[in-house]
């Protein structure tokens, strides 16, 4: 008995029987049990209406896609594992930003754009876009289909477009009309476009100054400030840019076109010629959404058929992708407290927050998520304000700390925190800062007569107190702040009387 290897070389039986003692002597050896290993549960798609890839910080290439007929968006790697998933109704078009957040479309008669962070939690209140006057909307119109979701920088402003189909009555017959249409994230304007057809898409273009989409219309492709692909003879629909080898692919009907879209001036302009053709079984159709993944191969949301699918960067193969996700259980972040002493900045250190999280695979705590920042005072980390929303690694915990806003404040303040086990975060739970000991005026952290005096103070009204200080003057929380309150604090400064 002999075997051939890839190389060529013969391998006789004896070298057979040495290595079958050899993974005999393997499998004696303790491994860690099936249980133990990380476990992943298939992640089926219904309806797929859209696919983006996108590069992360890291320079990864990972991808979004619009699972319309479940409701939500996937964030995944190229290679099928699910890291994120978003709820979010009828949702048709979902992009990345360069501000790294995700924007999911929700066609239907709710037009929004949601908007995600990475990780699958909400980061803003949706746009609604019904009453945005830029849209340009029919009358009469209840219905709405989103094709795009683009995030772009046009005239130096940060921009939100969105390309989107919508049936209007003209002359008592239906009339399908698409558009897309922009506005300004600063509210100072935007616009719109027609001379769309029904499966036109618009992407954003190369250029980084003035009118920067690309897309295609009536005519063909426009590609400004490139000279338009004239192709009026075909119908043209979803459009995607391989930006490494500098190529254009165009969805038409049963078939995926390309052309290359580097140096050319006009009169010369590119010219789109057949790449993929479709088959019996893996047919193309003209609404189909596509994108360039990482190795240069073409990813295709396949809508009738419950899938993604994707050409091989020759176009001579073509595969489905499987999904799945880490069954990795949520960690979790416990509620907790810290107290301002004599007004000096809060000093937090890693076991505060160590110390209120907990693992059910006893993963250990890598970063915490500030999900929402205190509405009196500031975060800080290493002398910086701390920014909503910010993740912290677990070693830099100790430079973080609170600064009180003024002596006169509230007599709490909270923020939320999350929690990583290197995987995934816990829920948000909170972490509540005492500005001032009950009953403490001066904000010196102890009460003394000079409380109380500055409580009789109020009482003649020759000081104010806002509702704030008042409830955290408030010894009896009666609701009133007056001579019962006033003898309170004496009494605890006498020690008749304590804060429990």
């Amino acid at each position: 008995m002999s075997l051939h290897t890839k190389k060529g070389a013969r391998v006789n039986r004896k070298r057979w029987t040495v290595l079958a003692l050899v993974i005999t002597l393997l499998t004696s050896v303790g491994f860690p049990s099936s249980s133990a290993l990380a476990a992943t549960t298939p992640i089926s798609l219904s309806q797929p209406t859209d696919i983006e890839f996108y590069k992360t910080a890291d320079g990864e290439k990972e991808m979004l896609i619009a699972d319309s007929g479940n409701n939500r968006v996937i964030r995944a790697t190229a290679e099928g594992e699910v890291l994120a998933t978003m709820e979010v109704n009828n949702v048709t078009a979902v992009t990345m930003g360069n501000d790294g957040l995700i924007y999911a479309g929700e066609s239907g008669t709710s037009l929004q754009v949601h908007i995600f962070n990475p990780d699958g939690t909400v980061n803003e209140p949706p746009i609604e876009l019904n009453n945005k006057y830029w849209m340009n909307l029919g009358q009469g119109v209840d219905q709405w289909y989103i094709r795009n979701v683009i995030r772009y920088k046009q005239y130096n402003r940060e921009t939100i477009g969105v390309t989107y189909s919508e049936n209007s009555l003209v002359n008592n017959a239906i009339q399908k009309n698409t558009k897309f249409s922009y506005g300004y994230l600063d509210n100072s304007g935007g616009g719109s476009m027609g001379a769309l057809k029904e499966y036109s898409s618009v992407i954003s273009g190369l250029n980084e100054t003035g009118h920067n989409t690309w897309y295609t219309y009536r005519d063909g492709v426009s590609l400004y400030p490139l000279p338009s692909i004239q192709n009026s003879t075909d119908k043209l629909a979803d459009l995607t840019l391989d930006v490494v080898d500098k190529r254009l692919y165009v969805v038409s009907e049963n078939q995926i076109m390309r052309t290359g879209y580097e140096g050319f001036e006009y009169p010369n302009a590119p010219v789109l010629s057949t790449w993929v053709s479709g088959n019996e079984t893996y047919p193309i159709d003209i609404g189909n959404q596509i994108t360039v993944g990482p190795e240069g191969e073409v990813y295709m949301a396949d809508t009738a058929r419950d899938r993604i699918v994707i050409f091989s960067s020759d176009g001579t193969t073509a595969r489905t992708l499987g999904l799945s996700k880490d069954d990795t259980p949520k960690p979790t972040a416990g509620t907790f407290s810290k107290t301002v002493i004599k007004g000096l900045p809060i000093a937090f250190t890693s076991t505060d927050f160590d110390s209120n999280y907990a693992d059910p695979e006893n993963r250990s705590m890598t970063d915490i998520r500030i999900s929402s920042l205190p509405d009196s005072g500031t975060l800080q980390l290493n002398g910086v304000d701390v920014v909503k929303n910010q993740v912290i690694p677990v070693a830099e915990l100790n430079t973080l700390t609170f600064l009180r806003a003024s002596s006169f404040t509230g007599i709490k303040t909270t923020f939320l925190w999350e929690a990583k086990n290197g995987v995934v975060f816990s829920d948000s739970t909170s972490v509540t800062i005492m500005l001032r000991i009950k009953g403490d005026a001066t904000g010196d952290g102890v009460l003394t007569p000079a409380d109380a005096l500055l409580v009789n103070k109020y009482i003649k009204g020759l000081i104010t107190f806002t509702p704030e200080q008042i409830e955290a003057l408030d010894m009896n929380d009666d609701g009133v702040l007056d001579a019962k309150d006033s003898a309170l604090i004496m009494g605890v400064y006498l020690g008749i009387n304590s804060l429990t």
